[in-house]
């Protein structure tokens, strides 16, 4: 039986050396190479969209052995090689890689240290854009223009996907130079020191992508209608100096002549009723040339009869300075348009009225007053 014992246990010796020595040559190739060395990975790339190009960025920690990165794209059969020195901790490269047909591509990042050494591969996605994207793009359109002493202003539908701002090309005021003005696409309105009547033209700028480093631009359009020959004069430092008679607390008072809201008014006094006419005087802080004026009425009230419209330079409402420059009656609605005396001009402005369609109350919601 011993020997029986002896017989087994020497023969499973014989299997374990067997088995020991195929397990070796499984390994073998793999040994006499010795250990595998890899240089260190690119932390992380990132490729930004630019025209036929993209900016290449990577970051590397510790990379101090690195010699050089290598990005390859197009399936490995495009590629550059860029020689590198990193610093101890975090660093990082940015590289510009040019002609780059429009398209997306996918690229594989290693790098290559000092020794030779080899690391592993990363791999990332960029796009390039060309005249197939411009060929999409649209300018901005605009809205509606007007044009006031000061300024002229234009406004704007909102921003299409992708688009950063808008050029503005016009005639300048001031010295009837050529002026651009530039508008962030956030906004709605610009306001552009133009010449009265004068065209202008207008662009629009996109980028493909959230920090892509190149801009696109729509082709010049000149806007189908130029600014207008006359001009609204803009009344944010003007002033009512006094009025005949008010009810502040129906409509706000005096000062809601000037402030551009049609929805409070002046309205003379009732509770004592006071008798006609009622009149306000308005300083324009100087002289003015007007061409005519829009009076407003309250919204739904017919009081307001017959409009005069009084210049000087004397605000003193009893002054013999005032000179009689225009005059209009309602007929129907709240605007009324008063006509001037061609070349008539004043700092001072008296709104006169002198009747009403309801004895003795009249008012009026706002004043717009016109030059050319």
């Amino acid at each position: 039986m011993k020997i029986i014992v002896k017989i087994l246990a020497f023969f499973l010796f014989l299997i374990s050396i067997e088995s020991c020595e195929d397990f070796m040559d499984i390994h073998q190739e793999y040994l006499e190479g010795g250990e595998i060395i890899y240089a260190p990975k690119p932390d992380s790339v990132a490729f930004i969209a630019g025209r036929n190009r993209v900016m290449f960025k990577g970051w590397v920690y510790n990379g101090v052995n690195i010699d050089k990165l290598i990005v390859r794209w197009n399936s490995g059969l495009d590629s550059i090689s860029i020689p590198v020195t990193f610093n101890n901790e975090m660093d990082s490269i940015d590289v510009i890689i040019d002609n780059l047909p429009e398209k997306s591509y996918t690229f594989d990042v290693y790098s290559i240290d000092n020794f030779g050494h080899r690391s592993l591969t990363i791999t990332n996605f960029g796009s390039s854009y060309s005249d197939i994207y411009l060929s999409t793009l649209i300018p901005r359109r605009i809205k509606s223009i007007s044009l006031t002493d000061k300024e002229g202003m234009i406004e704007w539908f909102t921003a299409a996907e992708g688009l950063i701002g808008n050029e503005i090309r016009y005639i300048m005021k001031s010295d009837g130079s050529t002026g651009i003005a530039f508008m962030e696409a956030g906004k709605y309105n610009i306001a552009v020191d133009v010449k009265a009547g004068s065209e202008f033209e207008h662009r629009s700028l996109y980028i493909p992508e959230e920090q892509a480093i190149d801009t696109f631009y729509t082709e010049w359009v000149k806007h189908p209608d130029p600014f207008p020959s006359i001009y609204q004069y803009n009344k944010d430092e003007w002033e009512v100096l006094q009025v005949s008679d008010e009810k502040a607390s129906d409509g706000g008072g005096m000062h809601t002549i000037i402030d551009n809201n049609l929805n409070n008014y002046w309205h003379s006094q009732w509770g004592p009723n006071i008798p006609l006419p009622h009149w306000a005087i308005i300083d324009m802080q100087s002289t003015k040339t007007i061409a005519f004026m829009e009076v407003y009425r309250r919204k739904n009230s017919t009081d307001t009869k017959t409009v005069q419209i009084f210049l000087s330079n004397d605000p003193d409402p009893e002054s013999l300075e005032w000179v009689l420059a225009g005059e209009g009656q309602y007929t129907t609605g709240d605007k009324l348009r008063v006509d001037v005396t061609p070349g008539s001009s004043g700092r001072y402005m008296k709104i006169y009225l002198p009747d009403s369609n309801r004895d003795p109350f009249t008012n009026v919601a706002e004043v717009y007053v016109y030059g050319n």
